[in-house]
């Protein structure tokens, strides 16, 4: 594989600027993978451990559509879900719920924070509701989706100890959760270096996934998992066109079923901890960024300038 010059060197200055520790790309088509390369440190505190191909990543929200979203569409009644896969439910963004005693309940209960269906609001209670829909979830993701695409030793949920060296490691401590929620006690719930458990914290207190986060993989998989979109391997052809267009007309962003749709027809989705995916199906493009920007803090940066480039850069190479 030929290395894309141009997008090394714009990943390495943002590293220099420290915007990340390390990324890991892969960029190519529907038939696989033409561009990848690791750059950066996976870990850069305590001990500096160089990011590999094989350096597997907190992939965050891009669990919602490549796990709970194929889930959902294998298995439950798309019309019933709707609200839930569009992100027009009513929800508000986002709940500390292992505050709380049950996340459903806790859902229902404090959950709800304007009319459902008249706009869009992301929210990670979407996905913990359709997550509570579909029992035995780690089974379901490793029997439908992982291991039919070969992927179980590149992609996972709670990621054994043996496998830590090659991970990337995320924040010290939740300490960003703990502003989100307004609560200094969140931040003693979790001290020390997140390394090989999942960042998010309703995923974490719930055994590891909450359906809203908790996939563990390399730039590699991630790639699979999205070509297999691109092919219609889990889905038939016509949820795969449904998912992957606009479902929110006239609303404030536009979504499809688990996607965000780009105003050219791309399809994606970001992960908090500083990944991406997306896919051009007019130039037949995948384009998967992983990087551990949340590490060893949370502050904030322009990923979405970062993603912006990087895509352009990918799409030039096309």
């Amino acid at each position: 594989m030929h290395p894309v010059t141009s997008i090394d060197d714009f990943l390495l200055r943002e590293i220099d600027a420290g915007s990340f520790p390390s990324a890991v790309y892969a960029i190519g088509s529907s038939r696989g993978i033409e561009h990848e390369n690791a750059l950066g440190h996976a870990v850069a505190v305590p001990l500096r451990i160089p990011a590999t191909l094989d350096t597997i990543y907190d992939c965050a929200s891009l669990t919602k559509p490549l796990i709970t979203t194929t889930l959902a569409l294998q298995l439950l009644d798309v019309d019933a879900i709707r609200p839930l896969l569009t992100h027009t439910s009513g929800l508000r963004a986002w709940m500390p719920l292992y505050l709380r005693r049950d996340y459903v309940d806790a859902i229902h209960e404090h959950g709800p924070e304007y009319e459902p269906g008249t706009r869009v609001v992301y929210s990670d209670l979407n996905y913990v509701l359709l997550w509570s829909m579909l029992p035995d979830y780690l089974t379901l993701a490793r029997e439908r989706i992982l291991a039919p695409l070969g992927i179980e030793s590149e992609a996972m949920f709670l990621p054994p100890e043996s496998l830590r060296p090659r991970i990337a490691a995320t924040e010290w401590g939740q300490r960003y959760e703990a502003r989100m929620a307004e609560n200094p006690e969140v931040a003693v719930l979790r001290d020390g270096l997140i390394w090989g458990e999942v960042h998010d914290g309703n995923s974490f207190f719930n055994g590891g996934t909450a359906g809203n986060a908790g996939l563990f993989a390399t730039a590699r998989a991630i790639f699979r998992l999205a070509q297999s979109w691109s092919n219609a391997e889990l889905l038939p052809r016509d949820i795969v066109d449904e998912a992957t267009h606009n479902q929110t007309a006239g609303l404030n962003e536009s979504r499809g079923l688990g996607w965000l749709i780009s105003p050219t027809g791309m399809y994606g989705h970001t992960g908090f901890t500083g990944t991406s995916v997306w896919v051009d199906p007019e130039r037949d493009r995948i384009m998967v960024l992983l990087t551990n920007r949340v590490h060893p803090c949370a502050a904030p940066n322009s990923m979405q300038r970062i993603r912006g480039e990087f895509h352009r850069l990918a799409l030039k190479q096309a």
